[in-house]
C-alpha cells in the first residue's frame, strides 16, 4: 500500500516537472520570436525617431478617435499598423467588437481592410451580446499563443474596462507574443497600461497627381499621446494603398480637397440683393 502511494506521488511529481518544462519551452520560443520580429519600423524617419529599437509588436497598444465619425480613419490606421506588424507572422487575428460600437460606427468592410494591406481572411470577428462578454472574449483570445493578434473595439470609456483589465491584456501580450490593441471609438484619453496610445483623425486629401480632378492618397492626422520611451509627437501621414505603407506629408502642405467634377470650383457671384421687407 505504501509503495503504491510513493509511485503515485512520483508520477504526480513527474507530471508537474513536465508541465514546467513545456511552459519554459513555450516562453523560450516566444522569446526567440521577440528577438527576431519583436520590433518594426514605419519607414518614416520622424515617427521612427521616437522609438529606440522600433515599434514594439508584442505589447498592448491603443488607437482612439475623439469623435465616432473618425472611426473609419482610426480603423484604417490600425489595419495598416496590423498589416505591417504581421508581415512575418502567421495565424488569425481576433477582432472583438463591443455591441455599442455598431450603432454609430457600422461594421468592418473587407475591401477596405484589403486596401490597407490586411487580408480579411485572417480575421475572426467576434460580436458579443454585451460589454461584459466582449471583455471576456478579448481576455480569452489574448491567452491563445496560436493567434497573431487581438483587437478589442470599445465605445467610449466604460468603467468596467479599467486599469486592471488593461494590465491583464498587456501581460498576456508580452508573455504569449501577441499584438494586442484597443480600438477606442469616441473615447477620451485615460490612464491605462498600454505601451503606446495614438489619436487619429481624418484629413483632407490632396488632388491625385495622375488623374485630373481625382482624389489623392488618404491622409490621417496622428498624435502619439503615450509612449513608454517617453517621446511623443504629432504628424500628418498618407496611406499609399499601392505600396501598402505610410508616407510622411510635408508640414507646408495645403489642406484643400480635390476640386469636384461637373461644377465650378467656387460659388458664382451674387446678383442684386433686394430687401423685400423694406420694399413692401
Amino acid at each position: 500500500m505504501q509503495g503504491t502511494n510513493v509511485r503515485q506521488r512520483m508520477e504526480a511529481l513527474q507530471d508537474a516537472v513536465a508541465k514546467v518544462d513545456r511552459r519554459h519551452a513555450s516562453f523560450a520560443r516566444h522569446a526567440r520570436l521577440r528577438e527576431k520580429h519583436g520590433f518594426v519600423r514605419f519607414g518614416i524617419d520622424a515617427v521612427d525617431a521616437v522609438f529606440e529599437d522600433g515599434f514594439p509588436v508584442f505589447a498592448l497598444h491603443e488607437v482612439r478617435c475623439c469623435l465616432s465619425r473618425d472611426i473609419g480613419a482610426a480603423s484604417g490606421f490600425l489595419a495598416g499598423l496590423l498589416a505591417g506588424c504581421m508581415k512575418n507572422r502567421t495565424g488569425r487575428i481576433v477582432w472583438v467588437c463591443d455591441p455599442a460600437c455598431r450603432l454609430d460606427g457600422g461594421q468592418l468592410f473587407p475591401a477596405g481592410l484589403a486596401m490597407f494591406g490586411l487580408d480579411p481572411a485572417r480575421l475572426l470577428i467576434v460580436r458579443p451580446a454585451d460589454l461584459k462578454s466582449a471583455l471576456w472574449a478579448s481576455d480569452e483570445a489574448a491567452k491563445c499563443t496560436e493567434l497573431a493578434g487581438v483587437v478589442f473595439q470599445v465605445k467610449g470609456n466604460p468603467a468596467r474596462f479599467d486599469m486592471t483589465a488593461t494590465r491583464r491584456l498587456m501581460l498576456k501580450a508580452q508573455q504569449n507574443g501577441l499584438f494586442v490593441s484597443i480600438l477606442r471609438q469616441g473615447g477620451e484619453e485615460e490612464a491605462n497600461a498600454v505601451a503606446t496610445r495614438w489619436r487619429v483623425s481624418a484629413q483632407a486629401s490632396a488632388a491625385d497627381p495622375h488623374l485630373e480632378r481625382g482624389i489623392g492618397l488618404l491622409r490621417l492626422s496622428l498624435a502619439l499621446e503615450r509612449n513608454r520611451n517617453g517621446q511623443t509627437g504629432q504628424w500628418t501621414v498618407a496611406w499609399n494603398q499601392h505600396e501598402h505603407g505610410f508616407e510622411h506629408v510635408p508640414t507646408d502642405h495645403v489642406d484643400r480637397p480635390a476640386a469636384a467634377l461637373h461644377r465650378p470650383d467656387s460659388a458664382s457671384e451674387m446678383g442684386q440683393v433686394m430687401a423685400f421687407e423694406r420694399a413692401s
